[in-house]
């Protein structure tokens, strides 16, 4: 699969692009990193963020600061606007997303709806 050569539909921080370049230097074999989302919580929708070892027909490849985000096809639309940051807080670490595009999200924030 070729790299995706349109308008990239996210944008990542200095904090997250720090992160997931410590993790896929961790995991050789990886070949990137997928973003998907999934139906799950009181809102409707949450953001998946884990490392990639299968490139499929469904796939665009978009590299942003080094690193290669692999997105199914059919969520780049829900991901214009997106941001990706990496946030700790005491003992818990996390990536955040913040995309303008969200309609409501849940009170605890782990889920969304487009």
């Amino acid at each position: 699969m070729k790299k995706n050569t349109k308008k990239t539909p996210i944008k990542i921080t200095k904090k997250a692009t720090k992160q997931i370049l410590f993790l896929l230097n961790q995991e050789k074999k990886s070949k990137g990193i997928k973003i998907k989302i999934k139906k799950s919580g009181c809102a409707g929708f949450k953001y998946i963020l884990k490392l990639a070892y299968n490139i499929y027909n469904s796939d665009d490849i978009f590299v942003i600061k080094n690193i290669k985000f692999i997105i199914p096809k059919d969520i780049i639309s829900k991901l214009e606007t997106t941001t990706i940051d990496f946030s700790k807080t005491g003992l818990n670490y996390s990536f955040t997303f913040k995309n303008k595009n969200h309609i409501s999200t849940c009170g605890c924030g782990e889920s969304f709806n487009i």
